[in-house]
């Protein structure tokens, strides 16, 4: 799977904490996502993505993401991300459909724009801590107790079932901070396949 980080996660370090050793298998490439901007959630020093036309947030693409490191990712975003489509430009200038965890609500971002070097120098040790503790308490492959949201993992379930990119460009995040409800949505597990399919498709999730 390809996903889209914008925040924490581009740094190198961080971004092997959290993954251990598949990340060796992970391809990395720069991306622009366009008509958006990264602003400072108002109760902590991480990004929160707002709408701005015109606006640019440079982050990194990752391919080959798997169900099991989108759940580490999961864990480490909180319940307040979940994974949803979003169409970024690669370095050739081209439109490229990816996953990327995607604020629930834009309301608690601040005006203040978030400063990847100001996170690195003042918490980025902080958080090596926090991802080391996670890792000691993991048993079985597995962060914790699956601490994720329900809601997240079907997503991630989704998504990792049905497609390996998004099939359709998403909508832009609704004027009243909510993003898409489709973008947290998954199908239903007791639905048929033929049913599932369909649900997947309305999703922007590509079939199998």
């Amino acid at each position: 799977m390809l996903f889209f980080f914008y925040g924490t996660l581009m740094d190198d370090e961080v971004r092997a904490d959290l993954l251990g050793r598949a990340v060796r298998d992970l391809a990395v490439t720069p991306g622009v996502l366009l008509h958006h901007r990264r602003r400072c959630a108002r109760n902590g020093y991480y990004p929160v993505l707002v709408p701005e036309p015109g606006g640019r947030v440079a982050g990194i693409f990752v391919d080959g993401m798997t169900r099991r490191l989108a759940i580490w990712v999961a864990h480490f975003e909180g319940p307040a991300y979940a994974p949803g489509a979003v169409t970024v430009q690669d370095p050739a200038g081209r439109c490229v459909p990816a996953w990327s965890f995607l604020p629930l609500s834009r309301n608690h971002a601040s005006r203040h724009a978030w400063d990847l070097r100001v996170w690195q120098c003042r918490h980025k040790p902080a958080v090596r801590r926090a991802i080391a503790g996670w890792r000691r308490e993991a048993t079985a492959g597995h962060p914790l107790s699956l601490d994720a949201p329900w809601r997240v993992r079907r997503r991630i379930d989704a998504i990792a079932a049905y497609g390996e990119t998004p099939a359709v460009r998403p909508s832009a995040p609704a004027m009243d901070g909510a993003w898409p409800s489709r973008l947290v949505q998954t199908p239903d597990p007791d639905a048929s396949a033929a049913s599932a399919r369909e649900r997947a498709r309305t999703l922007g999730v590509a079939a199998q």
